[in-house]
Order: structure tokens, then C-alpha cells, then sequence
């Protein structure tokens, strides 16, 4: 009999028996006060429904994947380049200007765990700024400080981390004062967990002797933070829509009027933007049809044949989406469940005569879902054509391309280009390496927005950073 302190204790223990866990409690009496308490907290947070179907499927046999036997390119749609959007008129969108004036519009960042290394901080810790250094974290926040400020409204900022970083990334937000956001309107949104799972499913238990959980992927926002009461605190709010990024590319334009007045005026369940890829071995997505319906699907995923240069198959899942909330309850209401993959993986475990093994070898598997795997039950979506050199440059390791300096120079590169076509001239010694150029989003958040600008220099001789509030 396992003794705990509480009748929820005790339910907590008696689910995770009867779900054929009762391994996990063989030690039960050796275990200190506190890990049998951490233990409990643990098993508490377990969707043993989910689990169960998960289980029932590995069993099975059944594979969650779609048929990628009649795959087909794509409709790519490009965002159209008005002479009003082009001179900074704020009127050109005019349904993304009352949806984001009325705060119809939420933001939902996912920021996910550790940065690259052995850096233990949060990703969106990561100095970004290519003269301020600010990090990733700020330079997200300023670009919504300035959609606050263009459309006099304060949208609502959520903010999905790992749960073992979510309280570091609250404090820090604290430190800055939340980068100038009304607190009230961030919000830290835990990473949804499920159980590693052994060959005989069973949970497993890590060095410290808690149970070993890995995310469950972005996906499961939707199922969790986005369930039925999830959606009814939004519309309380009066949101409708919203708009997804990831934290590890900082050239994304958040909640960018022009895709959204294209998604509204469209009347699309869910809009995504697309890049170009540059390599087979990139590690996006890719914008596929099979038959009416569009998603995405990962490039190692597809049929050899398909790989091979095939028009419309190297088309690019950036991780920018704009969700209607009525679709969301719809994958709700029709039990659309996304689908989740299984992966291999060789975890430390602790076993029942409470010592540490250490296989050399898979041993368990894990299960995630991905947010873009709902775009599959979309009736009516839409994918827009984007500038990858503007709008897309991943945090993805440590150095070289697609690392945190490859980011500050692609930075760099994009608002020197608003400079010069805004008429500043670089005058630096001839042969001398280009200036840094540092714009915040306060002083400009667009191209557009910097040619509106009464105190721009007319020319640069070094590096410069400019920032400061709008005028």
C-alpha cells in the first residue's frame, strides 16, 4: 500500500496502477519526502486517456502518418504590393487595421526550451541585436510594442516555453519590465508533457528519479492551453484570431497587416506563410496537396521521387500562421486529433531496484505532435509566397549558417536595405566591410514606416543604431 498525505494523492496513485504503471512505485519507501512528492506531480500532469490511444496505436501498428501516395504541388498565393502598402499608407488593410485596433488578434509565440550548447538559459534569451545585443525576447516584444502603438490597441501575448524554463522567462521578462508590454497582457504558457514510454509501456523514471517527460510538441497547445476553456478566456477577450511564430527566427514580421488582411478578406480557417528552400538537407517542412486538402509534410518524409527537384515540392514551412478560433474549436467539436509521431530514443532510466542504467541503444519511444499537422483538416486555407532574405533566418546551431550570427548579419543586411532605399547613402573608405545597421521596431517597424521618418540621416559613414520612440 503506498502511503501519501491526501485523497488526491491517492487518486493520482490509483490512475497511474490502473494504467498499468504500478512499477513506477516499487521503491515507493525509499524515495525522499520530496522526490515522492515531485513524483506525484509528475504522474498528476499525465493524459492517460491520450496515452492510452497513443499505446493502442504503437500496438496496432497503426501509423498517424498520411498517405503520401498522391501527392501534388501546392497553390502558392502572393501578397499583393499596392502603392499605398509600398508609401506607408496605414488605411491599405483596412479589415487587419479594425481586427487589430478591436484586439481581435492574439499572438502566440513559441518559444520552446533550452538554446543551443550548453547554455542552459531559454533560446529566446539569446542576444540577437546586432549592435545592442538585445535578445530575441525583447526584439519580439518591441515589434508588438509597436503594432500596439500604430493600432492604439494591446494585443494579447502568450507565450508557450518549456515548463523547466517557463519561471526563469517570467522573471526575466520581470527584470525588463516586460520590454514595455502591460504585464497584464503576457502570459507564460507551460509546454504540454508526456511520458517516455519503454518497448513494454511502461513509464520511465530519469536520474532524478522523477518521470521522464518530453514535450509533447507545439501541437499540444492546441490540445491543452487551446481546449474548450482556453478558447472561451480568449473570446472573453474578445480574440478571434491567431497569429503563430517560433522564437528562433527574429526577421518574422509579427502579425503583419498585409497576411492578415489577405486571411480576412479571404475568409480562410487558417493561413501559413511559405519560403523557398535552399537545400535538400534543411530541416523544413514542406507545403504538399493531397487531393482538396493542403499541409505540410517533412522533406525526409517524402517519396524518393518526389525529392528530386519536383516543381512546387521545395516550397517551405516558415512557422508563420494565422488561425481562426472558430477553426480550433472545430478540430475540437469533430475529434480531428492531430497526428502523433513516434520516435526512438536512448534515455537514462532508473529501474525498479532503484539504480541508474544506461542503455547504449534505443530503449524508449517518444510522442509529438506538430501544430501544422492541423492544417490538413483545414476546409478552406491558404499559403502566401514570402521573402525569405526579409522575412526568415532560423537559429538552428550554434555557428555558421543558421546560428545566432548568421541571424545578426542577415539583421544587419535587411535594414541597410531599408536605408538605402530610403534614399541614406553609405560613405564609408572605399573597401572598407559594410556598417553594422541596428533599426529597433520603436523607431521603425517596416521599410514603409523608416521612409516616414523626418530624422533620418541623410548619410552613414559606420555602424549605426537607431532606435527610440515613434514620432
Amino acid at each position: 500500500m503506498i502511503k501519501v498525505n491526501s485523497e488526491t494523492d491517492k487518486v493520482c496513485v490509483a490512475k497511474a496502477q490502473e494504467a498499468g504503471q504500478a512499477h513506477l512505485f516499487e521503491n515507493w519507501d525509499d524515495l525522499a519526502q520530496d522526490e515522492q512528492r515531485k513524483l506525484i506531480e509528475d504522474l498528476r500532469s499525465v493524459n492517460y486517456q491520450l496515452v492510452k490511444r497513443l499505446l493502442h496505436q504503437s500496438r496496432q501498428g497503426k501509423s498517424p502518418e498520411i498517405d503520401l501516395g498522391m501527392l501534388a504541388a501546392p497553390e502558392i498565393e502572393q501578397l499583393p504590393e499596392t502603392p499605398a502598402a509600398v508609401n506607408g499608407d496605414r488605411d491599405c488593410f483596412k479589415n487587419a487595421r479594425q481586427a487589430l485596433s478591436e484586439g481581435k488578434v492574439a499572438l502566440l509565440l513559441l518559444a520552446g526550451g533550452a538554446s543551443l550548447g550548453a547554455n542552459s538559459e531559454p533560446t529566446g534569451m539569446l542576444p540577437i541585436g546586432p549592435i545592442s545585443g538585445k535578445s530575441l525576447f525583447q526584439l519580439h516584444a518591441e515589434k508588438i510594442r509597436a503594432i500596439n502603438h500604430r493600432y492604439k490597441t494591446s494585443l494579447g501575448f502568450h507565450i508557450v516555453i518549456h515548463p523547466d524554463y517557463l519561471e526563469m522567462t517570467s522573471e526575466f521578462f520581470k527584470e525588463q519590465n516586460h520590454f514595455g508590454l502591460n504585464p497584464a497582457d503576457v502570459h507564460f504558457v507551460p509546454q504540454p508533457l508526456l511520458p517516455l514510454i519503454d518497448r513494454r509501456g511502461r513509464f520511465l523514471r530519469n536520474r532524478e528519479g522523477r518521470l521522464a517527460l518530453s514535450p509533447s510538441g507545439h501541437g499540444g497547445v492546441l490540445d491543452q492551453y487551446l481546449d474548450s476553456d482556453g478558447l472561451e478566456k480568449l473570446r472573453d477577450d474578445g480574440v478571434e484570431y491567431l497569429f503563430f511564430f517560433q522564437v528562433d527566427n527574429p526577421l518574422v514580421p509579427v502579425a503583419d497587416p498585409a497576411f492578415l488582411e489577405h486571411h480576412l478578406e479571404g475568409s480562410y480557417e487558417v493561413s501559413s506563410k511559405c519560403i523557398d528552400r535552399l537545400e535538400d538537407e534543411e530541416s523544413l517542412g514542406v507545403f504538399c496537396r493531397i487531393g482538396e486538402t493542403t499541409g505540410v509534410v517533412k522533406y525526409a518524409d517524402l517519396p524518393e521521387e518526389e525529392r528530386n527537384g519536383k516543381p512546387g515540392h521545395l516550397i517551405g514551412n516558415m512557422a508563420a500562421h494565422i488561425f481562426n478560433l472558430d477553426f480550433i474549436a472545430r478540430i475540437h467539436a469533430e475529434k480531428l486529433h492531430l497526428s502523433f509521431h513516434k520516435t526512438e530514443k536512448t534515455v537514462e532510466f532508473i529501474d525498479r531496484r532503484g539504480e541508474l542504467v544506461r542503455p547504449t541503444e534505443p530503449n524508449c519511444f517518444e510522442f509529438n505532435c506538430r501544430i501544422y499537422d492541423a492544417l490538413w483538416s483545414a476546409e478552406k486555407s491558404s499559403i502566401v509566397y514570402a521573402d525569405r532574405e526579409a522575412e526568415f533566418s532560423p537559429i538552428k546551431q550554434m555557428g555558421g549558417e543558421s546560428s545566432s550570427l548568421s541571424a545578426q548579419r542577415d539583421l544587419s543586411q535587411l535594414y541597410a536595405g531599408w536605408l538605402e532605399r530610403c534614399g541614406v547613402e553609405f560613405t564609408g573608405k572605399a573597401g572598407k566591410v559594410a556598417p553594422v545597421v541596428e533599426i529597433s521596431p520603436l523607431y521603425a517597424l517596416n521599410e514603409a514606416e523608416l521612409k516616414s521618418r523626418s530624422d533620418l540621416p541623410g548619410e552613414i559613414s559606420d555602424d549605426i543604431l537607431l532606435t527610440g520612440a515613434k514620432t
